[in-house]
């Protein structure tokens, strides 16, 4: 899907909730950027250590993933269509 197709906030919006495997890991889609970025989280309990301003780690999180939704030339971006976020959007429009 080229970037030709014009893509609202609503249909990005759309996406949050919805689950897709990303790197052989079941995520879920939980937040839009303002960046035109979407926020995957791990859905399994694996964790990783949040450091603090100063570089200590001390509380754990789930691992998330930022996604861009566009390459630097407008398409969509190949890490969003190996997930196969490209096709629960062509689903959306």
């Amino acid at each position: 899907m080229s970037a030709n197709k014009q893509f609202q906030c609503e249909h990005l919006l759309a996406l949050l909730g919805q689950q897709v495997v990303y790197q052989q890991q079941q995520c879920e889609v939980i937040e839009l950027l303002d960046g035109c970025e979407l926020v995957l989280q791990v859905l399994k309990p694996d964790t990783s250590i949040q450091a603090t301003q100063y570089g200590e780690g001390h509380r754990a999180v789930p691992v998330t993933y930022i996604l861009p939704v566009f390459d630097g030339e407008g398409e969509l971006h190949t890490e969003l269509i190996a997930a196969g976020i490209d096709i629960l959007l062509e689903n959306k429009l």
